[in-house]
């Protein structure tokens, strides 16, 4: 049995960026820094998957998406003037989900994701994912998310990702 707890405590956040570390193979601790600061951002939402022993297995959180925010500003030129107000207009951002490679294909994915988006209020919601991910891009179509848009190169990437996105409303 698991349990769904929100992304709020420090101990939790400091579990959160190790299970990133592993999943990711990333050794900085950034996503520690981007968690504390985005938990400030309108509508932030988190959460995490603990195992029976009460370890974070899987997060996933994001936000109100708001002109001035770097990634929104990095979507909105990927869009003309009708794709941003059916998209970005009223949207939440999806920005983080991981699950611990030992604990995949058990569904805790579709539980964060739809944990995540289940009482927003927006509109829309938009993530990103690396084009060659195929279990993520499954995952994501499995849940009537769509493709918007495909190459995108978010910053100096060399590697091509693409855009998602589902209607909530």
């Amino acid at each position: 049995m698991v349990k769904v707890l929100e992304l709020a405590s420090n101990e939790v956040v400091q579990q959160v960026s190790e299970l990133y570390k592993d999943v990711w193979n990333y050794e900085d601790n950034s996503i520690k820094e981007r968690i504390l600061k985005h938990s400030s951002y309108k509508g932030f939402r988190g959460f995490v998957i603990l195992s029976k022993e009460d370890k974070v297995i899987g997060f996933s959180y994001g936000y109100t998406s708001l002109p001035g925010q770097f990634y929104h500003e990095l979507l909105a030129k990927e869009f003309n003037s009708e794709e941003y107000h059916n998209w970005l207009q009223d949207c939440f951002e999806f920005v983080e989900l991981a699950v611990h490679p030992s604990y995949r294909k058990q569904g805790l994915g579709k539980i964060l994701i739809s944990k995540l988006v289940e009482e927003v209020d927006n509109k829309t919601t938009i993530l990103t994912t690396q084009i060659d991910n195929n279990s993520a891009r499954s995952l994501y179509e499995s849940l009537h998310w769509k493709v918007l848009k495909e190459p995108f190169y978010p910053s100096n990437s060399i590697q091509p990702y693409v855009i998602m996105g589902k209607e909530l409303k």
